[in-house]
């Protein structure tokens, strides 16, 4: 088996409430008009990823659960590979509750504690195959993390780590030899200031670049910055259209910039042009991947004047 991407991360299902009169209230209840069931976490990431093009093996882990196998179906359907995956004669609930309100969301979740090693598992599905690049979607304990990219390096893989705006993320940690194990870090702005200890896009740039090769950091409506080798880029955003729902929207940027980074090798900012097309069309309806674009929606907005 041979892929481009090799990702670790489990499912989430994703349910999410659209046109709500107001945010919900203790004692009161209230009705939407409308509501969608998908797949969230890294099913975002690797149906952005399939609909570019790109070759992708998921090491997921399945439970015999509607929620699980709801989401299995839904990557099934989006040809996504799973010969890597597990799946588990018991249950393995991962849910989200997400309600968007002007602009902002709220989120309720519930996880099953992982009935099997997750580290292991994964370590135990990159040595069954070949694969180009290693993509982390969370910022795992150092620990966890070092094995995974010495496996990756064994295979000749770079690696990308995304964030994830967590309590500890604000706390003292080794975040420096953590990111000195990866080639890109791609943090959204708020988290790249929380882990830079800095008050500035810019000045989180010019730290985290003494730490690893790569920063990319999304800023949403203020597009993207690039870091490296001590110069700063930046990539203005495109307007899709009105943001609908924003979950996963930083999944889909990822996706395309790892078209641009892994399967092309293209130049750093045009791999961010690819990103902030993938994350802004993300945006415009509702779940974290319905509006990922396929490569031929990519190449009709990279035709557009101006691209």
């Amino acid at each position: 088996m041979e892929y481009d991407v090799f990702l670790p991360g489990d499912y989430f299902y994703d349910l999410i409430y659209t046109g709500l009169p107001e945010f919900p209230m203790l004692g009161r209840e209230i009705y939407g008009t409308g509501i969608i069931a998908t797949g969230g976490a890294m099913f975002i990431t690797a149906t952005s990823l399939r609909r570019l093009g790109v070759r992708v093996g998921w090491a997921a882990c399945w439970g015999n659960d509607d929620y699980s196998q709801h989401v299995r179906r839904l990557a099934v359907g989006e040809d996504i590979d799973l010969a890597l995956a597990q799946d588990m004669d018991r249950p393995y609930r991962r849910i989200t509750t997400s309600i968007p309100f002007q602009g902002e969301r709220a989120f309720v979740s519930y996880a099953d504690p992982p009935p099997v090693d997750l580290d292991a598992h994964w370590l135990a599905a990159m040595r069954r195959c070949d694969f180009r690049h290693l993509h982390l979607g969370a910022m795992f304990r150092l620990e966890r993390v070092a094995p995974l990219v010495a496996e990756a390096r064994a295979h000749g893989a770079t690696v990308s780590m995304d964030c994830q705006d967590v309590p500890n993320l604000a706390q003292a940690c080794t975040w420096q030899r953590l990111l000195g194990l990866v080639d890109v870090f791609i943090p959204n702005a708020r988290e790249a200031l929380l882990v830079s200890e800095t008050s500035a896009v810019e000045s989180a740039l010019q730290r985290l670049m003494e730490w690893t090769e790569v920063v990319v950091v999304k800023d949403g409506a203020n597009g993207a910055w690039i870091g490296t080798k001590g110069a700063i880029t930046h990539v203005p955003a495109v307007n899709a259209g009105p943001a609908v729902d924003t979950t996963g929207a930083g999944d889909c940027f990822n996706a395309g910039f790892l078209l641009g980074y892994v399967v092309e090798g293209a130049p750093l900012e045009r791999c961010a042009r690819y990103a902030n097309i993938c994350g802004g069309l993300s945006v415009t309806q509702v779940g974290g991947a319905t509006a990922a674009p396929t490569r031929a929606e990519l190449d009709a907005w990279l035709a557009r004047p101006g691209a």
